[in-house]
Order: structure tokens, then C-alpha cells, then sequence
């Protein structure tokens, strides 16, 4: 007999991926989020027509950055004539923000044992939204089926935001140049609603609050890291608030129950 015997270390095989979460993916790009972020990034092409960039640049900066917030700072900088260098550090800054939410994502949809180009793929597209729609939706999906769903609305909301692009650069004409701000902030916007919407916790909530007032101060004096710094000052100081709130009740335990 060449059966295992007892004792014997027996893995079993790895559960695959559902790939027919794929087409489930693509079609949630086709919901509120993705709407908000087409009209942002159409504003994104119309600030590229006004500052006298190419389409072409901006819609690798579409494929590559795949960061709204990097790619008006790379846009700004280039128009402003800021060495090609210093722009990349400026992009690579504000997407630091992005490796929490990475890290969080793939940690929730990753399956052990299987081929890692998946993970490497999925993790291009996390971004704001792709991070806040798989708050949305990860309850309702399997396991094997959650990295295939990112790979797919990732690359249907690339592919649609690539042609918001191109609408927003060739409307530009017809589009005030305060309105294209505007459509640019419709992102940011959105994301501070699903962040407030998702605030459990009391430090999440007073990490909201100091994030938004240490932000624009750190901005006034060192635009280039203002996320940065408000965003690891306000969360460092929201968690250590909360542990200070949270004492009295650890303490007194029996307090709630007194009446």
C-alpha cells in the first residue's frame, strides 16, 4: 500500500479561487462609487487641458498611479516645473496612505497556497475606493471568490476611468475651470462620507476630527506631507485618546451595572 499511513503529515490541496466572481466585480463598478469616482476623474482630464498636459500622460497616469489625489499632485507639479524627482517623491508621499488599506484587503481575500499574481494584481488596483467598496460588499462574498471580485472591478473601474479622462480633457472647453475642481473633489468627498459612515469605534471618530485639523495646518507649512502627517498624528493621538476614555470603564467594570 502506498496510501498515507497514520502519523503521516497530509496537507490538503488549496482551496482555488472563484473566478466567477470576476464578472461580479466588473459589474459592481456600475454602482454609486463608481459613478462618483467617473465624474471625478473628469475632472481630472479637464484639469490636464488647462495645464497644457497631454491626454496620453494622463491616461498613463490613469493605469500607473491609479491614485487621484498622487496624480493631481504629479499634474501640479509638472505645471508648476518642479524637477521630475521631486514630483515623484511628492506622489510616492501621498500613497503611503494606501499600504494600510493593501494590507487590510489582500489580508481578507488572499487564499494560502495559491499562484501570488493574483495578489500582486488585486493589490494595484486598492485604492480609496476600491478599499471602501470591499468594506461594502467583502460580508456577502466567499473567500475564494473576494481577490477575483477585486480583480475585476479594478479593472473595469480603470478602464472606465480611463474614458472619464478622455471625456472630461475633451470637454474642457465647454467645462469652467472651477467646476473641474470641483468634479475633482467629488473622490475626497466621498470618502470622508464612508469613513464617517463606517466610524465605529470612539478613537475612529476622533481621528476623523483631528485628521481634519491637523491637515490643512501641516498643509499651510509643509504641503508635500500634510496626509502624512495629519493622518499618523490624528490616528497616533485618537488611539491613545481612546485608551484614556476607555480606562474609567476598564477600571470599574461593574460600573454600567450600577444604578
Amino acid at each position: 500500500m502506498n496510501g498515507p499511513r497514520p502519523g503521516d503529515d497530509v496537507q490538503a490541496a488549496p482551496i482555488p479561487y472563484d473566478w466567477a466572481w470576476l464578472r461580479k466585480g466588473m459589474a459592481a463598478a456600475f454602482t454609486l462609487p463608481g459613478l462618483v469616482m467617473a465624474f471625478s476623474f473628469m475632472g481630472f482630464g479637464a484639469l490636464l487641458h488647462s495645464e497644457g498636459l497631454s491626454l496620453i500622460s494622463g491616461i498613463a497616469q490613469d493605469l500607473i498611479i491609479w491614485a487621484l489625489p498622487g496624480q493631481v499632485v504629479l499634474v501640479d507639479a509638472l505645471a508648476r516645473g518642479v524637477p521630475l524627482l521631486l514630483a515623484a517623491l511628492a506622489v510616492t508621499l501621498t500613497a503611503v496612505r494606501l499600504l494600510p488599506m493593501v494590507v487590510l484587503v489582500l489580508a481578507r481575500s488572499r487564499m494560502p497556497g495559491n499562484p501570488r499574481w493574483p495578489e500582486y494584481l488585486a493589490a494595484h488596483f486598492i485604492a480609496a475606493t476600491v478599499w471602501v467598496m470591499s468594506e461594502m460588499h467583502f460580508s456577502g462574498i466567499p473567500r475564494s471568490g473576494r481577490l477575483p471580485w477585486l480583480i475585476g472591478l479594478g479593472c473595469m473601474l480603470a478602464t472606465g476611468m480611463t474614458l472619464a479622462t478622455s471625456i472630461g480633457y475633451a470637454l474642457t472647453g465647454m467645462m469652467p475651470l472651477p467646476l473641474a475642481a470641483t468634479l475633482v473633489f467629488f473622490t475626497p468627498a466621498f470618502f470622508l462620507l464612508a469613513l464617517v459612515d463606517g466610524a465605529r469605534l470612539e478613537q475612529d471618530r476622533i481621528a476623523i476630527v483631528l485628521g481634519a485639523v491637523i491637515g490643512p495646518a501641516v498643509h499651510a507649512v509643509w504641503p508635500s506631507v500634510d496626509l502624512l502627517v495629519g493622518g499618523l498624528a490624528g490616528g497616533t493621538l485618537a488611539f491613545f485618546a481612546g485608551r484614556f476614555l476607555r480606562r474609567p470603564a476598564l477600571d470599574n467594570p461593574d460600573a454600567e451595572d450600577t444604578p
